[in-house]
């Protein structure tokens, strides 16, 4: 039997939707991974949702699977892996700092979540990823290299409901002061996208203190003061 016979849509999402489900990354390695390490007897995707003609985004599923015998829970929301990084501010006279964002979170009813700046894989490596991501929220003129990026971990964010991993990672960049003061308070992010970034610069040490943040904050932070 082929994989895909044991996969199935439900109404409504049509063939061209189907082939795009079938081909996204972040559905054939789960996919792979289920077949792996469980019995799987069937996959339902119930609803997908493309980003746009290139990006596949998110994609429910209903797995009817089996691990030692016994029958696990099947829902799943697959959205692929993300990365992110914590940018330590060196500069002569002044406090270690970083570089928030801070933007609308529907998902969380926020509209002034502040965490670090992050994003989506779409298919790509985490270091490419986090450069263009760093270019698109920070801005051009913060210069990083794939080499400058140390990692700190991969860590999974709500396993019990959702696919995505995300790759943590830190660098020291040694600035001046001018940049550091052009940075704050910039209004960055990808109008296409409805992506509209306001940038806050605070002292590395405020960090635990900026209220109720997300999950890769404040573990990078605290990661990354472990290292030190």
């Amino acid at each position: 039997m082929d994989q895909t016979d044991a996969i199935s849509f439900a109404p409504g999402i049509g063939p061209a939707l189907q082939a795009r489900v079938l081909a996204a990354p972040h559905f054939r390695r789960w996919h792979d991974g289920m077949r792996a390490r469980f019995t799987l007897r069937h996959v339902l995707v119930r609803d997908a949702i493309a980003f746009d003609a290139r990006r596949m985004g998110f994609i429910l599923v209903e797995a009817d699977a089996l691990h030692d015998g016994h029958r696990v829970p099947g829902l799943a929301l697959l959205r692929g892996d993300s990365v992110s990084v914590l940018l330590v501010l060196k500069c002569p006279g002044y406090p270690d700092r970083t570089v928030l964002t801070c933007e609308a979170r529907v998902p969380v009813a926020r509209p002034d979540l502040l965490a670090l700046p992050a994003g989506m894989l779409d298919g790509g490596a985490f270091t490419s990823t986090a450069l263009r991501e760093l270019s698109e929220e920070v801005g051009a003129d913060v210069r990083v290299r794939a080499r400058d990026l140390v990692k700190l971990t991969d860590v999974w964010l709500s396993p019990g409901g959702c696919d995505e991993a995300i790759g943590l990672y830190y660098v020291e960049l040694h600035i001046n002061e001018t940049l550091a003061q052009a940075l704050s308070d910039r209004q960055t992010g990808q109008a296409r996208e409805h992506e509209y970034i306001h940038l806050h610069v605070i002292d590395l040490s405020a960090v635990p203190h900026i209220g109720m943040t997300d999950a890769k904050t404040l573990l990078s932070w605290h990661m990354y003061q472990a290292r030190r």
